[in-house]
């Protein structure tokens, strides 16, 4: 048998990258592994999707990944840890994977998808087709199933990470440029139920750690208050909420985030208590999507995670997916993004009001104005001036979509100091730009909040 990986995924993750898809349903992790990385066949029979016809969701495809050679870095130990026993199986068989999960379950008791992993094991080293499946003509009951398929997609998300992380040395498109008092921005990679945390070196993203992390139970793309759904965009964190102001179902404390933003409103998208938070003392993990709206990490992972956050300035970036690229490919999108940015400038301190205006859409606002407006007003104002100086600081630059169906947009954020012959200001802006036949163009201009 190859040893190729088959693993399940939610019906919302659309494999890529050539990974060839060849399995309708997901099966009990542990044994496809078993079977998988040493070619072992339970009961000499081969695993394929016929074997488990009716144990798993129909919907859910799968794909053949790479081999289990090299663990990627792990910031959770007990994720490490399940990277381990996967190596194991592979190396040595079951005995010692299920000494790993022993380790993991004697830390963590209420980690249910180890439990359950470890009775797949089991059952798997007693000749056992499928620990999931329960007794044949069986039909467990509501709860039971909904439980299953919650850890099964738990595994799903996890297995994913170990066998198809980023390159070390990839870096987000999400993330262009850093504001020097941003050390670390957060990213959210809602279909892959992960959290990137990367620092700030010189204005460039270098990343430092991921976790696991549960989502809105219907998804993403919140629009109004109680959809359960997470929003998509571009937020910061603005404060500390500590354990002692919360009921345990937040574990150890709370990140509140600045939804709805300024584009989610002019969108008309309604809400509010999005948090960044724990989980109860009772529960490990919860499953992908499972919060009313909140992003959730374990209690452990959320202390590690208090090292990096800084409320007021720490940015939170929620994406659908997040798109990788190489060094020189971020590079050469960042600079030549930069380059319009700078040419905007140059044209408004030229006077020259046409060439300034073209950098604008024809959809574009901002206070009240539409794009008639905006030009009759920058041309009155260009008139009565001999001279204009700007001075852009403390830049920032985000590229992310309000929609996955939505072309991505960049937000951009500065200190804008501002110099004419007649008046001298200055302020914080935002702006938004988006690409039009190729080009990027402002759609939204303003005083950033």
């Amino acid at each position: 048998m190859s040893k190729a990986f088959l693993i399940g995924s939610h019906p919302a993750h659309q494999p890529g990258h050539g990974y060839f898809v060849n399995m309708a349903g997901m099966v009990a992790i542990a044994i496809i592994l078993a079977a998988a990385v040493t070619g072992w066949a339970l009961q000499s029979t081969p695993v394929h999707a016929q074997s488990v016809s009716g144990v798993a969701d129909s919907s859910v495809a799968g794909m053949a990944v790479k081999s289990a050679s090299v663990l990627p870095g792990y910031t959770n130990d007990t994720e490490r840890a399940l990277g381990r026993a996967l190596e194991k199986l592979s190396n040595g068989g079951i005995a010692p994977a299920i000494q790993e999960l022993d380790a993991v379950l004697a830390k963590n008791p209420n980690f249910r998808l180890g439990h359950l992993i470890r009775a797949d094991l089991l059952m798997a080293k007693s000749g056992v087709m499928v620990a999931l499946a329960g007794v044949p003509g069986s039909k467990p009951p509501a709860d039971v199933k909904d439980s299953i398929a919650n850890l099964r997609h738990e595994a799903r998300v996890r297995l994913n990470h170990y066998f198809d992380a980023p390159a070390a040395d990839a870096l987000p498109a999400a993330l262009r440029q850093l504001a020097p008092a941003q050390s670390h921005a957060l990213l959210v990679d809602m279909s892959r139920s992960r959290i990137y945390v990367f620092q700030n070196v010189g204005g460039k993203p270098r990343r430092v750690a991921d976790f696991y992390t549960t989502i809105g139970k219907r998804g993403m793309e919140k629009a109004r208050e109680g959809d359960q759904k997470t929003p998509t965009g571009v937020y910061h964190i603005t404060s500390t909420v500590a354990r002692e102001k919360l009921s345990d179902f937040y574990g150890p404390g709370a990140f509140p985030i600045n939804f709805p933003n300024d584009v989610d409103k002019r969108l008309g998208r309604t809400g509010s208590g999005i948090w960044i938070h724990g989980t109860p003392s009772d529960t490990y993990s919860r499953a992908p999507w499972a919060s009313d709206g909140c992003v959730v990490l374990t209690n452990d992972d959320f202390a590690q995670l208090t090292q990096y956050v800084r409320p007021g300035s720490t940015p939170v970036v929620i994406a659908p997916d997040v798109q990788w690229q190489t060094a020189s490919e971020w590079r050469a999108i960042s600079d030549t993004f930069d380059g319009h940015l700078k040419q905007w400038k140059r044209d408004w301190e030229s006077l020259n009001a046409d060439a300034y205006l073209g950098h604008y859409s024809p959809r574009f606002s901002a206070e009240g104005k539409d794009i008639q407006s905006w030009a009759n007003h920058k041309r009155a104002v260009n008139a009565a001036k001999t001279f204009i100086k700007v001075d852009v600081q403390n830049l920032s630059v985000f590229e992310y979509r309000t929609a996955a169906s939505q072309p991505p947009m960049m937000m951009v954020t500065f200190d804008q100091i501002y110099k004419s012959s007649n008046n001298n200001t200055k302020m914080k802006k935002r702006q938004y730009w988006q690409r039009e036949d190729g080009h990027w163009k402002i759609i939204y201009e303003g005083a950033a909040g």
